[in-house]
């Protein structure tokens, strides 16, 4: 039996992050797979490492027109050339142009994984060009997987798709949770979580911590406000910050000085995925106190290293956390909701024991096989 043709397509060469495993484990599956996608060192990395074709392809993330033109006939040229019998385009704009070439080519299974939406925080016309983006390129798919039940509610409520032509598997998340690489008795992870508790001095300290891009949208402007309270209150308290800053999407240019001036707030920067877990097993709570997101797998990541989390009722956070089990949630820039759960953590051992060890039960939920499997249905079904 001939195997049938994957394409699986991503807008920036970053979010092979979102994809790892997947396209190795439809290839053990029989799939021919290949990734469209921008060219990197570690788009490249990936291709090799999951044994599938790299199918080379620059995009504007921002709207362009003239280069969007170009880009949308290169994509028509690649799927002729393939012949792919399914395409699952996820983030916007390669979703977008993809979709429209599929559709035009008569592509027999074209999936949109939405990963979230762009208009969340926006205004204007801005906000209704980016809402009509999404209509296209639903409206060229023939099923949209939702990657949690907020974002599905979000696009029903906003007329993007159906109930019927979209789905949301099992609790959520495009990619699941490795839970081999999320484990909390790993050794290794052990050792190096010692490493960085002695290299910060966070012995006998009680330890927040944020992973993830340091943007506006992400709370970390909400975060740094609550956080400086309390170490006023309690000396004993630290903050690691996990992650990149994009200054281009802080509107407070100070805050990186500030931060790295605040004597309880390690600014780690950017590492590696397999250099997290021992961030995360060196905290007390995980906080994430994010807008909006397709869905908070960071959340999920902190939960199985047996970390209790805070984050916010905002779309796809909501869903990445079981709230009073697992973590509490509490309003989007809700500073004083934010300040009293980092608190009642701080103040209540056993809650906050209690939270961790739920968080091993919670994040099964999001193993891989549940999702790819899910997926795999999808492939199936036309």
């Amino acid at each position: 039996m001939k195997s049938k043709k994957l394409i699986v397509g991503i807008t920036a060469e970053g979010s092979v992050n979102l994809l790892l495993g997947q396209l190795a484990y439809f290839k053990s599956l029989g799939y021919e797979t290949y990734l469209l996608a921008p060219y990197s060192e570690r788009s490249a990395n990936f291709c090799k490492k999951e044994g599938c074709t790299h199918l080379i392809i620059n995009i504007e993330r921002e709207i362009s027109l003239w280069k969007d033109l170009k880009t949308l006939l290169k994509i028509i040229r690649i799927f002729k050339e393939v012949k792919p019998d399914i395409i699952n385009l996820g983030t916007p704009k390669v979703a977008l142009l993809g979709m429209i070439a599929g559709k035009i080519l008569g592509i027999k299974n074209r999936i949109y994984t939405c990963r979230g939406f762009r208009f969340e925080h926006e205004n204007g016309v801005k906000r209704k060009i980016l809402i009509a983006m999404e209509k296209i390129t639903s409206l060229c798919a023939h099923q949209v997987i939702c990657i949690s039940d907020s974002v599905q509610k979000l696009g029903i409520a906003a007329d993007i798709f159906s109930k019927k032509k979209s789905n949301v598997i099992n609790k959520g998340s495009s990619n699941g949770v490795n839970l081999e690489l999320f484990d909390p008795l790993n050794q290794t992870y052990i050792d190096k979580k010692q490493e960085i508790v002695d290299k910060y001095d966070l012995k006998d300290k009680f330890v927040y911590g944020f992973l993830g891009r340091i943007v506006d949208r992400k709370g970390i402007n909400e975060l740094y406000n609550v956080f400086c309270k309390i170490y006023e209150e309690n000396s004993n308290t630290r903050l690691l910050l996990v992650g990149p800053f994009e200054t281009d999407q802080i509107a407070d240019k100070t805050l990186l000085e500030k931060i790295n001036n605040h004597p309880a707030i390690f600014n780690i920067g950017r590492v590696l995925q397999d250099e997290v877990p021992p961030y995360i097993l060196a905290l007390d709570v995980f906080v994430l106190p994010a807008w909006w997101e397709g869905f908070g797998n960071v959340l999920v990541q902190a939960a199985a290293m047996g970390i209790p989390v805070i984050s916010t009722t905002g779309t796809g956070t909501i869903d990445a956390v079981s709230d009073n089990f697992n973590g509490i949630l509490v309003n989007p820039k809700a500073e004083m909701e934010l300040e009293f759960a980092m608190k009642h953590l701080l103040l209540n051992k056993e809650i906050t024991i209690q939270y961790g060890e739920n968080g091993l039960e919670w994040s099964r939920n999001f193993e891989r096989t549940i999702i790819w499997n899910g997926i795999n249905q999808l492939y199936t079904k036309r």
